[in-house]
């Protein structure tokens, strides 16, 4: 009879403590919300009846005390209209899978009971979607589908501008680039009749810069190319474009045609599809979640996938898709943070970081096939004391595959206008353009975006010759306490075309001061390994620049507008390796503008006879004459002696000259990912080689006028020289 009270009240003591413990008597939190597809609003949202949908779920959450977490059970969430988290909402809630299950959240209407036809004389399907539907993306179960193009591949040229389309004729600041025109001359024979002309985009690709423009009209028999909005950036002569969602080219297996003005999407199906049982997915809504004044939202181990986005119909902004629509937008808000969760299939940018965001995080996610930015980080310029700045962020341990998808010149993880930001230890690769961008203003002024640690990341494979004017890593403005170290860069290639230009590793553009360069390896990059626009008081140090097609380091390009006459950068114990008479350093136009010591250059083909060069690499000095004239006092030629750098191992042996005049080995295995952790919902942190998928770029070799001629002077002006001397 003892025991049993004793066991009773024992019981009892445990309930109690439970429940002051925030635990129900079966185990559930009872500050945890429970969701599922089976699901209903009407339940009370516990792990027995589920809510249905994350709307429920943060309308419920605001009833409890404390921080909540709200569990996804597996399945597909398809949101319909954005999911808005407000200072309404409740504080410190995280919304995550339950255990291991699956959980993806998607904005695709699905589309099913397709028919069979006949489309430009190959077997597609078709359903009508009606005239209201107008998405710009479908996919399948597996990835993105894609929209037809024309020409399927290569490029169509414009024929001629015509100054009366131009929207600000009288610009004269940078008039070769920002006037905005309405209109282009194609050439007739170039593109077709076409059905539909108002349903197809015409792509404009020039510099840094990709149009996207709907048809307004076109003109078969003078090849005018009217447009909706005015062009962003000035059209020119022999730029290349190509057209989009253009019927008559359907005709290959996984292209999809919309027809808007008939309401039917058509769709030529892979091998083993049948329209019985194929379903596709339109991406209409852009983004799935913003949150506005509530703080510590944070998403775990979800699967955010197929958004939607619409083609802006006002004029774009020139740079790095600015103006790109979002999956997930927060501002107004601290502690917000997205912990292993992935992205795919993402029309757009799939994260936005805006104004007046604290002490947040983006750890440990994968984005793959991302439309333009995968995090995408823009406050206001204020004032350095404003407790409205964007700031102390981390960017840490993502893997980036595949961005500016979409929108071409987006950049991987683009900062602007914040500081004390920490983008470190991700995988970039595959993007049309630069990997990660750091600041917003051009010049000297006033710049909130500074104290930045861009560290220990891997940045391959981008740029791949469609845009211009772009770097792995890219800098703006003054920026003092900004860091980039440990990173390592390869096959940066820009457009090798017309006009192409700078695909670079490391790129300090306009005002780019105070930053420290250290311990970087950049390599196999189609321009230069380090290239500066002009700045002042940056520090280049310890860096290996190697096997770079035009130079491995360039200076300064624009030495007049280095501030108050300050030295633009100090380069100091760095190792610049060419092979076939690339230039070592370039641009050496103003011996007060740098200084240079301890720096060791090699060439892996002709030893010490390196060049480098005041201007252009038909004017090149060799090592020897540029020591003479003072270009280079402080440096020496001598064999690093790379374990094997023809193939990308940049492995220091022990006992190099390199080592022994001050360089500091760096273990650029620890750039990338981490090992030991977990990407997304189940990857394996840290297992891509630093050097993998490396490939050889075309050198531009240099070439020093009258060499031979000098090199006998020289002998004869050191032999008397030496007589004297004796």
């Amino acid at each position: 009879m003892v025991k049993k009270s004793l066991s009773f009240i024992l019981a009892i003591i445990m309930i109690f403590g439970a429940v002051s413990m925030g635990i129900s008597v079966h185990g559930e939190d009872v500050n945890a919300i429970y969701v599922s597809p089976q699901g209903s609003d009407e339940a009370d949202g516990s792990f027995e009846n589920p809510l249905a949908t994350i709307a429920a779920a943060k309308e419920l959450a605001k009833e409890k005390d404390g921080d909540v977490t709200v569990y996804f059970r597996q399945g597909t969430y398809t949101v319909y209209d954005t999911v808005a988290f407000t200072s309404a909402d409740k504080s410190g809630v995280t919304y995550k899978a339950y255990e291991n299950e699956k959980v993806v959240f998607t904005a695709g209407v699905p589309y099913s009971g397709f028919e069979e036809c006949t489309v430009n004389g190959v077997k597609a399907f078709k359903k009508n979607v009606g005239k209201n539907a107008d998405f710009n993306i479908l996919f399948s179960e597996k990835t993105t589908l894609k929209r037809t193009r024309y020409p399927e591949s290569g490029y169509l040229y414009i024929k001629d501008v015509d100054e009366k389309y131009c929207i600000n004729p009288d610009l004269e600041v940078d008039a070769n680039y920002h006037k905005g025109y309405t209109a282009f001359v194609a050439d007739k024979k170039d593109i077709p009749q076409m059905k539909n002309a108002q349903d197809v985009v015409v792509r404009v690709l020039h510099f840094w810069k990709d149009e996207i423009l709907g048809v307004k009209s076109y003109e078969q028999s003078t090849g005018l190319l009217q447009f909706t909005k005015p062009s962003s950036m000035t059209f020119h002569k022999n730029e290349r474009y190509f057209l989009e969602n253009v019927f008559e080219a359907l005709d290959k297996q996984g292209e999809w045609y919309l027809d808007k003005a008939q309401g039917v999407l058509y769709y030529i199906p892979s091998e083993g599809e049948s329209a019985a049982n194929l379903t596709l997915w339109g991406g209409e809504t852009e983004t799935l979640i913003s949150i506005d004044g509530a703080d510590g939202i944070c998403f775990e181990k979800i699967i955010f996938r197929g958004n939607g986005f619409n083609v802006p119909e006002k004029r774009d902004f020139s740079q790095a898709a600015y103006d790109a629509p979002t999956c997930i937008a927060c501002k107004n808000a601290k502690g917000f943070k997205i912990q292993n969760c992935e992205f795919r299939d993402i029309a757009a940018c799939a994260v936005f970081i805006g104004d007046n965001v604290q002490d947040s995080a983006v750890d440990s996610c994968i984005f793959d096939n991302i439309g333009a930015q995968a995090v995408y980080i823009r406050g206001e310029n204020l004032g350095d004391g404003d407790s409205r700045v964007t700031k102390s962020i981390d960017v840490t341990n993502n893997l980036i595959s595949g961005y500016g998808r979409v929108f071409y010149n987006a950049v991987g993880i683009l900062i602007i206008n914040a500081n004390t930001i920490n983008a470190s230890s991700n995988e970039i690769h595959n993007g049309y353009y630069t990997a990660v961008s750091v600041g917003w203003v051009w010049g000297y002024s006033h710049n909130i975006t500074y104290n930045n640690r861009i560290c220990n990341n891997l940045i391959y494979n981008i740029g791949q010759g469609w845009l211009s004017d772009m770097g792995g890593i890219y800098t703006l403005g003054n920026q003092k306490g900004t860091v980039l170290s440990g990173n390592v860069i390869h096959n940066v290639a820009a457009d090798p075309g017309e006009g192409g230009y700078g695909g670079w590793g490391i790129y300090l553009d306009e005002g780019s001061s105070f930053i420290l360069v250290e311990n970087n390896l950049t390599y196999a990059c189609g321009s230069d390994g380090y290239h500066l626009h002009y700045g002042s008081d940056n520090i280049i140090r310890n860096n290996i620049f190697a096997l770079n097609g035009e130079s491995q380091v360039r200076v300064v390009s624009n030495p007049g507008r280095v501030e108050g006459g300050k030295n633009t950068a100090a380069f100091e114990n760095n190792i610049l390796l060419s092979d076939g008479k690339v230039m070592a350093f370039s641009r050496l136009n103003d011996k007060e503008a740098y200084t240079e010591k301890g720096n060791i250059m090699w060439d892996l083909t002709y030893g010490n006879d390196v060049y480098s060069s005041t201007d252009s690499a038909d004017k090149a000095m060799s090592y020897e004459t540029a020591k003479r004239r003072g270009w280079l006092e402080n440096s020496v030629t001598a064999d690093p002696m790379f374990k094997d750098a023809k193939n990308f191992d940049f492995e220091i042996k022990d006992g190099s000259p390199a080592l022994e005049n001050g360089f500091r080995k760096i273990d650029y295995s620890k750039a990338g990912t981490k090992a030991g952790t977990v990407l997304g919902i189940s990857l394996e942190g840290g297992t891509t080689p630093y050097n993998a998928q490396s490939e050889a770029v075309e050198y531009t070799a240099a070439r020093e006028p009258f060499h031979i001629f000098l090199v006998i002077w020289y002998k004869i002006v050191d032999f008397f020289t030496g007589l004297f001397k004796r």
